[in-house]
């Protein structure tokens, strides 16, 4: 799925990936959401960053343009688009408030396990 959701694609403006801030973000992307290099639209270009900055994880921004989330269905894909613009937002307003400090690595696999393991599992 491709948005151009407002803090999401503010972070793609200014080239910086959304940052691990608050649990949800560890639990549903695994770690941040990176950002890849610019592409001019019209070939191929942008599906090889899409690809590329993409490989570990179900989000990306491309640089300058917005949002990508891939998934096995649509709704997903959707459900993904949605979270990862509340990750920008909650990121966005926290960077007014203090300089921020994210979630460990280890804290974050540990989030992300869990999420996609056992929390909801049968």
């Amino acid at each position: 799925m491709h948005t151009h959701s407002p803090y999401a694609t503010a972070f793609a403006a200014v080239g910086k990936p959304i940052p691990v801030l608050f649990a949800e973000t560890a639990e549903e992307f695994g770690g941040q959401i990176p950002c890849s290099d610019f592409e001019l639209i019209g070939d191929e270009a942008i599906g090889a960053q899409v690809i590329k900055y993409g490989r570990d994880t179900n989000a990306v921004l491309l640089k300058k343009h917005g949002l990508f989330t891939f998934a096995q269905t649509v709704e997903r894909a959707a459900d993904l688009a949605i979270l990862a613009e509340n990750s920008a937002h909650i990121a966005w307003l926290s960077m007014q408030l203090c300089a921020q400090e994210e979630i460990s690595d280890e804290d974050i696999q540990s989030l992300y396990y869990r999420q996609q393991n056992i929390y909801g599992q049968k």
